[in-house]
């Protein structure tokens, strides 16, 4: 795809149509050196043109990256990785050696990205997600989220971690916990520590413990606590989704955030069924789906047009009436 660099782009930017998007999964899928090559140009671009930088260098950045996915230059691909942010692809990672000073990253769809902020604290962004760096001083590390992160926060006594989203606000001397704000609903799981959340609507912040979930619902303005299943709503750093009896609309919904994809089915056709079990998402879109057809009686139509409805597949029963 070296004279469809352009598309490259677009899809790392998050420009790309659903098309583009589903033709650049597809090359990818062709050949793992395919794969290897969109790892590399996705580090470059991220440390480049995320990174705070002037107008001028920005656009050498776009130059460097052009001639990296060509071939010509490995070794500022090496460079590139060892300033702080590399891709997630499966369970594969690459350390970086030291720390990175950034205004925003972004994880593009079907990708995971980590970065470490000059702190120390470790952020894992989940597909579709931006995390823009707010502060970070003397008085306060202050950072926004839109997505989902796996936040592993380096411990100051002196300058708490403040994390905004657009429903919620959550306050942390050092902990690891999850974020969740792609859409209304919104929460908060604590894997370990201590972390104090309160969403718009709330009068006072709340404290919660580990493998506790604080869950804000924007449209009603209204917040609870729950006990949770930790490895449930943080599952997708390793690749898959843990299924809990889950219901199948929760399910597309994941998947739709996860995937950018577009997926009509008619919740009363599935109103009665749950799922469980580990779906793998670190494959791409068709797969996941075809793995989920086999955990549940459904059929899947027009994923090749980037517009995916699911459809129950109904089996006759004895005396002729059709279950699912």
């Amino acid at each position: 795809m070296e004279h469809e660099l352009d598309l490259l782009l677009k899809y790392l930017r998050g420009d790309a149509t659903l098309n583009e998007r589903l033709r650049v999964m597809e090359w990818v899928k062709e050949d793992d050196a395919h794969r290897k090559e969109l790892d590399t140009l996705r580090r470059i671009y991220e440390t480049l043109l995320v990174s705070d930088m002037g107008e001028h260098r920005a656009s050498a950045g776009r130059t460097a990256v052009r001639k990296i996915f060509l071939g010509i230059g490995s070794a500022l691909a090496a460079a590139a990785v060892a300033v702080g942010v590399f891709l997630m692809t499966g369970r594969q990672s690459q350390e970086a050696d030291e720390m990175l000073k950034v205004s925003y990253v972004c994880a593009p769809a079907g990708y995971q990205t980590m970065t470490v902020l000059s702190d120390g604290t470790r952020i894992r962004l989940n597909s579709g997600s931006r995390l823009d760096v707010l502060t970070d001083n003397g008085n306060e590390r202050h950072v926004r989220l839109k997505g989902e992160g796996y936040f592993d926060v380096a411990r100051d006594e002196e300058r708490p971690f403040i994390l905004e989203t657009s429903g919620m606000r959550v306050k942390v001397l050092g902990t690891t916990f999850n974020v969740t704000a792609y859409d209304e609903v919104q929460s908060v799981v604590l894997v370990e520590g201590s972390v104090e959340a309160k969403g718009a609507g709330d009068s006072a912040a709340v404290v919660i413990s580990p493998s506790e979930r604080y869950v804000y619902d924007t449209v009603t303005g209204t917040g609870n606590v729950e006990a949770a299943d930790v490895e449930e709503y943080t599952s997708w750093i390793d690749g898959y989704i843990l299924l809990k009896e889950t219901g199948v609309q929760e399910i597309f919904d994941r998947l739709e955030n996860y995937f950018e994809v577009e997926i009509d089915c008619n919740a009363d056709d599935f109103r009665d069924v749950t799922v469980s079990g580990k779906l793998m998402i670190d494959s791409g879109i068709e797969t996941a789906l075809e793995t989920l057809s086999l955990m549940m009686p459904m059929k899947v139509d027009g994923l090749e047009s980037g517009h995916v409805t699911i459809s129950p597949v109904r089996r006759p029963a004895a005396g002729g009436t059709e279950i699912l």
